[in-house]
């Protein structure tokens, strides 16, 4: 049983907590009277520990010890069955109990060359870091010499003090008696800097505001600190401690490491993601400490697509990748395989490559850089670019600078012509630091260079889970990602990804490496793989290769088998490189290593002409299915579908006969494979069914074990074939497929006999519809005939009475609507009646027949005239803006009708008397418009004959 006890140094901590001691040590002897502990009669050791060295030893709000080295100690006692007593104070007071003796041991403390000549010191094995904190706002500063200016707040009598005096003599320090006044002092605006360890305290009471502004990745290095623990010289138990630490495994030691120096998050499985800080637009925090960019979306989207949890840490690159090594973080989201990479880091995925041009002062003339120039050209420190910049300007003198800060202020010092840098990056950079308009972009060559998803060598499952993610996102996802935050076309990734598929230097030395890559082709399964008549490859799969060769610049050497076992059996003895389309099965991943989907299957079932319609997967329960043997729904059918028989065959051919032999109801393929199949005139009387719910299997690209390099590469070239362009090769042989291969003697044969049939059918059809034609449209005449009798003058030809009515009822309805007027034109010539008795009825009728055309050239087409009977007109007028239109229209027809009319035999001239009804003023509907139309007409006539009357409201 592991015991603790707290002793706290000082009076005031004793006097304070004297009753709370009391009353502990009561119920601690309770309880050794009723449980026997573990560790009963084992000794007793007393170890000195800082309480406020956050995280590494405190007390925390409950008054007990906490931190890495309280647990490491723990873990100590756990192991080798002692009891352990803490006594935590102030740090100098801790050293004074380890001097008076009042103590065995002090826990943890740094490493110095007085301290070993004081006690015996043994490793912790665990290194801790003084850091100096920067103010998020201080951009230029980037090491501890360009802090001279600044005040750094320290810690008084701590050795970040000494540290600080030796290592920057110039330094202004102000001192404060604690680290609760020096992060107050801070907050307050009176410090831009200062000292402390790894991490800031989640217990001070502004932590959040604290860490806003002086955030993990603007700390600067200080010194590395060797944690010992500390030995009397004299003391017996010297050899025995350093055994027990010794005993200690470096799991162990990672374990602490992580729970108290990594990060905290709620969810235990989130990811923690590792963010290199100064990188915009790729990566980077806001103000309020957000993690953005282009790698921060997409990582999010993986996050989607995997359902996994994940959380940013944003830090400097050197720690970042330090926080990796030492597993204190899972992953990183995107880095150079730099040539100082630690072997402890792995890259799991080439996620993006970035575009680099060079940088020079506008206002500084420099030769252009080609292969003689022999300048000074300024690169990062962790650039992995510099041997192909080597190789396009051999006579230049190239720099490494570990900042774009210290790269800008080179070139305006004169000590380099310029600098490469990622493009879009510097080009934000620049305007943050002001510099947007002090450099151009030269000509020269753009190199692209790769950042890769990195984890730790001791987690292969995350670095495959991290390559699974990234294939389910689909290239027109990862444009859209890229369009939000590069602008440039040339600046591009993704967006031209199609065009160049860039690859990375390794990538493109081991395809150099291996020419030409062997691929093994089915001989006989169309339209997927197949040899033609001429002897050549054809098919989907050849067309994707063909594609794949143009972009990646890969020699492919098809080989066609018969027998896909075959194909396995040399992939796996390595005389194949890759196989174009496979299932991921278990046992193959012995002797492959698998690509992203290269193809997916939709599935279909042949049968008999009259067998039953199947749509779903259910439908087969009790049926005996053909299936192709490498399939691995072969294997899975039967556990989909329970009841049904599942008969393995090695091609479609096989199956096709047993269907026609019907020792099988039904064949199971793929639509591209049936397709072919139901063209083949022994497959006449067959017929091919869709099925939705059957599981997706798709197709892979199959590669050698031993050619894993070949996968990413692969999988980039698989990328940029877009659903456009896979769309267009299926459309293609799926039309090949039912436009050849048909017997057409046997088609012609079918469709003679159709033919013959339908004839018979077709002339018994054409003269019975000819017979009932002729009837239909004669009584349609008939019906349309007596329709017009009864809503026509027989005379004119114009609308009567009853059609008027009908049509201004309709035209009220949609003027009432539409909000619009309309006006009735009633109409009574005058001098009708002696040009009728002068000249007899015919006459009559001639000048009926002549008004009627001169009214119809009065008014729209829209617009009616109708005759009431005698010599009684009717215009109706629709869509009116104003009254006054009526009363134009009126005029109008006065107008034509004051001129002599001429007969057959000879001139007439006649008058009109006109009254006119506006709806909705003087009503809304047809009786009503035509009372008040025709009072208004006899009202024009009392007026004088030959003019046109509104109502007493109109001319009001």
């Amino acid at each position: 049983m592991l015991r603790v006890r707290v002793q706290p140094y000082d009076n005031n901590y004793q006097y304070k907590h004297m009753i709370r001691r009391l009353l502990f040590n009561a119920a601690l002897l309770l309880c050794f009277v009723f449980y026997a502990p573990a560790n009963a009669g084992a000794e007793t050791l007393r170890v000195a520990l800082s309480n406020d060295t956050y995280p590494y030893m405190f007390v925390d709000e409950q008054g007990q010890p906490k931190g890495l080295i309280v647990d490491y100690w723990r873990e100590i006692a756990r192991q080798q069955q002692f009891n352990i007593e803490f006594v935590m104070a102030a740090w100098p007071e801790t050293v004074a109990l380890l001097n008076a003796g009042e103590v065995d041991l002090h826990g943890g403390m740094a490493y110095t060359e007085q301290r070993a000549k004081d006690y015996n010191l043994h490793s912790i094995n665990i290194t801790i870091y003084s850091n100096v904190f920067v103010h998020r706002d201080l951009l230029r500063v980037q090491t501890l010499k360009d802090l001279t200016a600044y005040a750094i707040g320290v810690v008084e009598k701590s050795s970040h003090e000494s540290t600080l005096a030796r290592q920057l003599p110039k330094a202004l320090l102000r001192k404060y008696p604690n680290v609760t006044q020096m992060y107050d002092a801070a907050l307050a605006g009176e410090l831009k800097a200062f000292a402390a360890l790894d991490r800031l305290p989640p217990r001070y009471h502004a932590f959040q505001n604290l860490n806003n502004q002086f955030p993990l990745y603007k700390k600067l290095p200080l010194q590395a600190i060797d944690l010992v623990f500390g030995v009397p010289l004299d003391s017996p138990l010297n050899a025995r401690l350093e055994q027990y630490a010794a005993a200690v495994s470096a799991s162990t030691l990672n374990a602490l490491e992580r729970k108290w120096l990594g990060f905290k998050v709620d969810n235990e499985n989130t990811l923690l993601l590792g963010l290199s800080v100064l990188n915009p637009p790729f990566m980077d925090v806001s103000a309020q400490g957000e993690a953005s960019g282009l790698l921060v979306d997409l990582w999010r989207l993986w996050s989607e697509k995997t359902g996994t949890s994940i959380a940013f840490v944003p830090d400097n690159s050197d720690d970042s990748l330090s926080s990796l090594a030492n597993q204190r973080i899972d992953a990183h989201i995107g880095f150079p395989a730099i040539e100082s990479l630690s072997p402890q880091l792995a890259k799991a995925y080439h996620l993006y490559s970035f575009s680099t041009a060079y940088y020079r002062l506008k206002n500084r003339g420099f030769p252009q850089l080609d292969s003689q120039y022999n300048g000074n050209i300024g690169i990062y420190s962790n650039a992995t670019y510099l041997v192909e910049l080597q190789q396009q300007y051999p006579a230049a003198v190239f720099k490494r600078y570990p900042s774009l800060e210290s790269l800008t202020q080179a070139t305006i010092d004169g000590d380099i012509d310029g600098f490469f840098g990622a493009e879009v990056i510097a080009n934000v950079r620049l305007n943050q630091l002001n510099l947007a308009n002090d450099f151009v972009v030269a000509p020269a060559t753009r190199i692209f260079a790769p950042l890769y998803a990195l984890t730790h060598v001791d987690n292969p499952e995350l670095a495959e889970q991290i390559r699974e993610g990234f294939n389910q996102i689909s290239l027109a996802e990862l444009i859209d990602i890229e369009k939000k935050w590069v602008k440039l076309a040339e600046q591009s990734y993704y967006a031209d990804f199609r065009n160049k598929i860039p690859l990375t230097p390794e990538e493109r030395n081991w395809l150099a490496a291996h020419k030409p890559l062997r691929v093994g082709i089915i001989s006989n399964w169309p339209p997927m793989e197949f040899v033609d008549e001429e002897g050549n490859v054809a098919g989907v799969s050849q067309e994707i290769l063909q594609i794949l060769a143009e972009r990646l610049n890969i020699e492919f050497e098809l080989r066609p088998y018969d027998q896909f076992e075959d194909i396995l059996q040399d992939i796996e003895q390595r005389n194949l490189d890759l196989v174009a389309n496979i299932s991921p099965k278990a046992e193959r991943e012995v002797f492959a290593r698998f690509t992203e989907p290269f193809w997916s299957v939709n599935w279909a079932v042949i049968g008999h002409i009259n067998s039953e319609n199947i749509t779903t997967a259910s439908q087969l329960s009790g049926k005996r299915v053909a299936v192709f043997r490498d399939y691995q729904l072969a294997k899975d059918l039967t556990g989909i579908v329970a009841g049904s028989e599942v008969i393995t065959i090695s091609d479609l051919a096989d199956g096709i006969r047993l269907l026609q032999n019907n020792r099988v109801d039904f064949v199971l393929d793929s639509v591209e494979a049936g397709s072919r199949a139901l063209k083949q005139s022994n497959a006449i009387n067959l017929r091919m069914q869709l099925i939705d719910d059957l599981p997706d299997y798709p197709s892979l690209v199959a590669v050698r074990s031993d050619y894993q390099p070949l996968v990413a590469i692969l999988n980039k070239g698989l990328r940029s074939i877009g659903e456009t362009e896979r769309a267009q090769i299926y459309q293609h042989w799926f039309d090949f497929e039912i436009t050849q291969g048909i017997d057409r003697k046997r088609l012609h044969q079918i469709i003679w006999q159709v033919v013959a049939i339908a004839l018979v059918f077709l002339t018994v059809f054409i003269s019975w519809n000819l017979f009932l034609r002729r009837e239909v449209n004669l009584r349609r005449d008939a019906e349309h005939k007596m329709r017009y009798m009864a809503t026509h003058d027989d005379l004119t030809g114009l609308p009567n009475r009853s059609l008027l009515r009908e049509r201004i009822d309709l035209a009220v309805e949609q003027h009432s609507r539409d909000n619009e007027i309309l006006a009735v034109l009633f109409l009574d010539l005058d001098g009708f009646k002696a040009v009728n008795d002068r000249h007899g009825h015919d006459a009559g009728d001639e000048l009926l027949l002549k008004l009627a055309g001169v009214l119809e050239g009065c008014v729209r087409k829209s617009d009616m005239v109708a005759r009431l009977g005698g010599d009684e007109f009717v215009v109706l007028l629709t869509a009116l803006l104003h009254s006054d239109d009526a009363a134009i229209v009126a005029e109008k027809i006065l107008y034509q009708l004051n001129k002599p009319l001429q007969l057959s035999f000879g001139q007439v001239t006649v008058g009109v008397s006109i009254g006119i009804a506006i709806y909705p003023h003087d009503a809304t509907n047809s009786v009503a418009l035509l009372k008040q139309a025709d009072k208004q007409m006899y009202l024009a006539k009392q007026q004088g004959k030959n003019g046109y009357s509104f109502t007493e409201r109109e001319f009001s």
